[in-house]
């Protein structure tokens, strides 16, 4: 924006630390992105030149809109302006990093190569299992359970920042998990359970790199968490490795 006595000031609309923990690297890349468009259209401008005539650095990128706005402050009239015109802005702007939800990202991913595998797609209904514990409460949801596997998936971080949220999560994770090993044990005719399913090993599946530095120190924090006798913390490299590991799993139970 251009004040009256003439200064160019800009605000990029996307926050850099929360892009990183709502997106991760790819988050990271779309700031960098953002800024330099910021910065960009400023230095045009900043020359005395019209920001009609400004060329992006990036190819398909322009201006969404010019208007003239008031606010008490420079910073004010700003955050007014992107709040009114930017669905990104107001998205990042309830974004809150401690009310983080479990993602299914990872699940879906593991189930689409389970689905890829012409030996192993019968297994696709299998996930995102819900488990009724009792009659006013919510379901339970599980990832995968099987007739004789059960398992949860945690994408590892690759965030520094991410390392106590992504240990946090781990913890829900394998609490949920030991709730189920539970009640499968001793199951009641309310709980939902399909007569086949009856799981005798029960994992954290986790999907990471242990040659990563800041992966390793999160796997290493998980795997201390876990029973290791009735819950166990296993890691594979990508989503396929993890679904071979769920086929190989039930393959032992036909």
């Amino acid at each position: 924006m251009q004040t009256d006595d003439g200064r160019v000031e800009y605000l990029c609309t996307v926050d850099k630390r929360k892009m990183e923990h709502a997106f991760g690297m790819a988050g990271l890349a779309l700031h960098d992105v953002a800024e330099k468009l910021c910065q960009s259209l400023a230095g045009h401008w900043a020359q005395g030149r019209k920001p009609e005539t400004w060329k992006p650095p990036f190819n398909n990128a322009k201006l969404a809109s010019l208007d003239e706005f008031s606010g008490r402050t420079t910073q004010e009239a700003m955050e007014m302006f992107l709040n009114r015109t930017s669905t990104l802005h107001t998205l990042l702007g309830h974004y809150q990093i401690e009310q983080q939800q479990r993602s299914a990202g990872i699940v879906e991913k593991v189930r689409s190569a389970v689905k890829r595998d012409v030996n192993a797609k019968h297994l696709a209904h299998r996930f995102n299992k819900h488990l009724t514990v009792t009659g006013e409460g919510n379901p339970l949801r599980v990832d995968f359970l099987g007739q004789r596997y059960a398992c949860y998936f945690l994408q590892i971080t690759r965030s520094e920042r991410g390392l106590e949220a992504n240990t946090e999560r781990a913890f829900g994770k394998l609490f949920e998990l030991e709730a189920v090993r539970r009640l499968v044990k001793k199951p009641k005719k309310s709980l939902g359970l399909l007569e086949d399913e009856r799981p005798e090993v029960f994992e954290l599946l986790m999907v990471g790199n242990r040659q990563d530095p800041i992966q390793r120190r999160a796997i290493y924090q998980i795997e201390a968490l876990a029973d290791r006798k009735a819950v166990i913390a296993r890691t594979e490299q990508t989503a396929e490795d993890a679904a071979e590991r769920v086929s190989h799993q039930e393959r032992r139970a036909a």
